[in-house]
């Protein structure tokens, strides 16, 4: 009986530390939205695509963003740059990785896609402030 215990409360434990461990990996695995940045590395290792992990820095000051739109089954990544305008580094390495600028876009930027991939890239400027940012749309 006294075995029995013992293991009941070994395997409680090993489920606890378990849970414990994995939490965070659970709670962003359900979150709508994430804002972070590169020193943030349990999020940035978990939402940033490896398109934008490799992306040329313009900035030294830059931020990533992450959400999820229910409605349409779709996530979309975005890295943000301050105090930038010029976007010559961006499109070379967007050309680099397969993707090819549109002729046409729904929104007021650059529209890049690649017949590698689903991705749909877009490269503007932030209005509200000096800077540009990337953004992924992944369908699921």
């Amino acid at each position: 009986m006294r075995k029995a215990i013992v293991i009941l409360i070994g395997t409680v434990v090993i489920a606890a530390l378990a849970i414990v461990a994995g939490w965070p990996y659970v709670r962003m695995e359900f979150a709508s939205s994430a804002y972070y940045t590169e020193q943030d590395k349990r999020s940035y290792e978990y939402y940033t695509p490896e398109l934008l992990k490799k992306i040329p820095r313009i900035s030294d000051d830059y931020k990533f963003e992450f959400g999820r739109i229910t409605g349409t089954e779709a996530n979309v990544f975005t890295v943000k740059f301050y105090g930038v305008a010029e976007t010559h580094s961006i499109r070379n390495y967007l050309k680099s990785e397969g993707y090819e600028l549109q002729t046409s876009c729904d929104v007021e930027a650059e529209c890049w896609e690649s017949r590698a991939t689903t991705d749909k890239v877009t490269v503007g400027n932030i209005h509200s402030q000096k800077g540009v940012f990337v953004q992924i749309y992944r369908r699921l």
